[in-house]
Parts: C-alpha cells; structure tokens; sequence
C-alpha cells in the first residue's frame, strides 16, 4: 500500500507537467522507431539480395564477367560455347516505364543449366515455343503481371511463382531489345567445377572467372550500405536517449522537494529508490512498444 501511494504520489509530476511526459515518451518512442525501423530495413535489403542471388543462380553457378565489370560481346559467349564451355549467357538491367523501374533478365533457355531454377520457363514444350518465338512471353509475378495488366510496349505476359516482383524474364533477345544493349551480355553462367579452370588465351585479357562464392564489388558495397544504415540507427538511438535523459533530469530536479517530503513522512530511501526505478521501466516498456509499432509498421 506505502509503495502504491507512493508512485501516485511520484506520478503526479507527471500530470502537472504534461509536456514533459509527452517528451518523455516521444524520446524514447522516436529512438526505438528509428533503431527498429533501420534493423527491418537491413533485414529486408538483406532478403532482397538472397532472392536476387538465388534468381540469377549466383548462389550455385561461377560467371564469367567482364574484367570492368559491365557488359561484353556476345561473340564471347559463342566463342566460349565453340571452344566446349558450357555457359549460358544473361543480360540484366533496368528499364523505367511510366516512372515505374522493372528489372529485365534475359535469358537462353536453351542453355540454361538446371541449378538456375527461378529462371526456368516451366513445363511443356508449347510454354517454351511462346517463350522464343514471337511476339515472345515474358514472365514476372503474379502481383507484377496485376499491376502492369497488358503493356503495349511490353510482350505478352504470364505468371511465374518462383520470381520476385517488378522482375520480368524475358528471351535474351528480347531483352537487348527493351535495354538498348544489342549484341551485349552482363555475365555467362558456368557450372562450379569449370571456375577453376583459366580462360582461353584470347579472351582472358577482358573477362575473368567469379567463382559461385566470391564476393562482388556489389557485395562490398552493400555491406558498406548496411554498416552505414546500422551506425545512423545507433546514432538517432542514441540522440533519442539524450532527450529522454534530459527528461528525467529535469523531472527528478523539480522533484527533489516531493522526495524530502516523502523521506521525512516515512518512505525508506529503498522503497523510494524502487518506485522510482519502477515507473522509469514502465516509461521504457510504453515508449519502446510505440516505438517498435512504428519501427516495423
């Protein structure tokens, strides 16, 4: 009962001084948010690279890439194939239609190793004609193909479970079509067991063997982004603990005269210390929970 009475007692500081309790809370609900809100970012971005690499088959399949990293000849690739090496060739990129950007990989069918499932055209050899011959199908996500309906600009389109959305996968000619990059490919996918084998003479001066575990220039960029995103969060963590430390600052200066009358009507410094203790965890429980709300919604 002494310990009820005195928390009300406590607690009526709070309702003479609204606004510091509102500040109170908003510091360590903002704090929380942005801690949170950045973690699901990181969370999210991370997922969207796994399901990246596992489209394009970079999880299980070496490529051949060009030695600066952006797109080469095609003539590689059948040079490649003409010398016995089981590559199959993708064009990747981005085109922007109507302020929307959609992700383009083309492919070979034909040549497309088994491993790179995502990217399969599906069951049935009528499925496969429509794929390579014209108009050409493309494929994307159901929720993809409901957005877009039936683009003029676009080829026909179909659902395909296994792709993320604003993906379209289309015939490799095609997509040097939509992407402007005739007669180009951004990688050859080879299988795992040729990667430690050199390239031929002639082209090994332009492209070099990534094995299927190596870390890309992309990958070290975005762990860059994520160390970045995480420090931010830290930092508006850490900037929300000073407004709510200020907070209680202030509320424990302006009622240091309640707690000498508290002391002398009896109330142990223990208990006082325990009351005290009490409604900050419960000031923490309430603006964390905000926070966290709004972090992940």
């Amino acid at each position: 009962m002494r310990a009820w009475t005195t928390l009300r007692a406590l607690m009526g500081h709070w309702r003479r001084h609204p606004v510091e309790c509102l500040t109170l809370l908003a510091g360590l609900a903002v704090a929380t948010a942005l801690w949170s809100g950045v973690q699901a970012l990181n969370a999210e971005a991370r997922a969207s690279y796994a399901r990246s690499a596992a489209l394009l088959g970079t999880g299980t399949l070496a490529s051949v890439v060009a030695e600066d990293g952006g797109r080469f000849a095609r003539e590689d690739f059948v040079a490649l194939r003409l010398l016995g090496w089981p590559v199959t060739p993708l064009l990747d990129g981005r085109l922007t239609r109507d302020g929307e950007s959609l992700r383009i990989i083309g492919i070979d069918p034909i040549t497309l190793p088994a491993s790179a499932s995502a990217l399969r055209i599906g069951e049935g050899d009528e499925r496969l004609t429509d794929f390579l011959l014209p108009p050409h199908l493309a494929l994307a996500a159901p929720e993809t193909l409901a957005r877009l309906g039936a683009p003029s600009d676009l080829p026909p389109l179909a659902a395909s479970e296994t792709l993320p959305p604003d993906t379209l996968v289309v015939d490799i000619g095609v997509a040097e079509r939509l992407l402007d990059a005739e007669g180009r490919v951004s990688r050859l996918l080879l299988p795992p067991e040729r990667a430690g084998e050199p390239l031929p003479a002639p082209l090994a001066a332009r492209l070099r063997v990534l094995p299927e575990d190596a870390e890309s220039d992309l990958d070290r960029l975005t762990a860059s982004f994520h160390l970045n995103l995480a420090a931010f969060g830290f930092l508006a963590f850490v900037v929300g603990l000073f407004i709510v430390y200020s907070a209680i600052g202030l509320a424990f200066e302006q009622r240091k005269p309640m707690i000498r009358t508290l002391r002398a009507c009896g109330v142990s410094a223990r208990l006082l210390t325990g009351v005290m203790l009490a409604e900050t965890v419960g000031f923490a429980l309430a603006g964390g929970a905000l926070g966290i709300v709004a972090g992940y919604g």
